[in-house]
């Protein structure tokens, strides 16, 4: 029973590790010797806003990101924004966010970076050891 018990904990964790990975979002930059950088960002969570006033040509002026906007668009790593397809995407070295505008609203996605995913990831490794282990000892009974 405890066999059974460690091996379905084990596939049920590695399905949902399979399972969970979101949108990738990767971002050319040069750095400050000229140098490409790529930065990669994984998705959090999006939503989308229905709201006439906001519009791609509005929406610096636009109070979406609250009332305690905490982005300084001067410290940003990259701003783009796409005309042809009504999209902004900002970021730095910690998270992005991606804005496209439709008529009536917009829809928004929040990125973190995958170098700080790096410590989430070492802490879920650490995590399946020890059940990789415990399911073991249940397997040496």
């Amino acid at each position: 029973m405890k066999k059974k018990l460690g091996i379905g904990l084990i596939l049920c964790l590695m399905a949902l590790l399979f399972t969970s990975c979101g949108e990738i979002l990767s971002v050319v930059t040069l750095d400050k010797n000229g140098k490409k950088v790529v930065n990669n960002y994984t998705s959090m969570f999006g939503d989308t806003v229905y709201d006439e006033t906001v519009s791609f040509k509005s929406w610096r002026d636009s109070n979406i990101f609250g009332e305690n906007n905490s982005i300084n668009m001067d410290e940003l790593l990259f701003k783009i924004e796409n005309k042809k397809e009504n999209i902004v995407v900002l970021g730095d070295k910690n998270a992005a966010i991606e804005l496209s505008f439709f008529d009536g609203g917009y829809k928004y996605t929040l990125y973190t970076s995958m170098d700080s995913m790096d410590d989430l990831d070492d802490g879920m490794d650490d995590f399946t050891n020890s059940l990789i282990d415990e399911a073991n000892s249940l397997l040496d009974f």
